[in-house]
């Protein structure tokens, strides 16, 4: 695996903040709405941002494992 410059560490870091982000957000909104449809919707849509949330960290993980040898 190539080396990420330090751009692209930076780049992943506000990545995974922006897509943490979306999830807290969206999970509010399914909170305080009082439409199922858009409760299902909201929860649709932080459940889509957790799963680019995990295969960013995966990916970042990876790039750490693979780093220290």
């Amino acid at each position: 695996m190539t080396q990420l410059t330090e751009m692209e560490l930076f780049q992943l870091g506000e990545q995974l903040r922006s897509e943490a982000l979306a999830i807290t957000k969206n999970i509010t909104y399914a909170r305080e709405s009082t439409d199922p449809k858009l409760q299902q919707m909201y929860t649709r849509i932080a459940e889509r941002h957790r799963g680019h949330y995990e295969i960013l960290m995966r990916n970042a993980q990876n790039f750490a494992q693979q780093r220290q040898f």
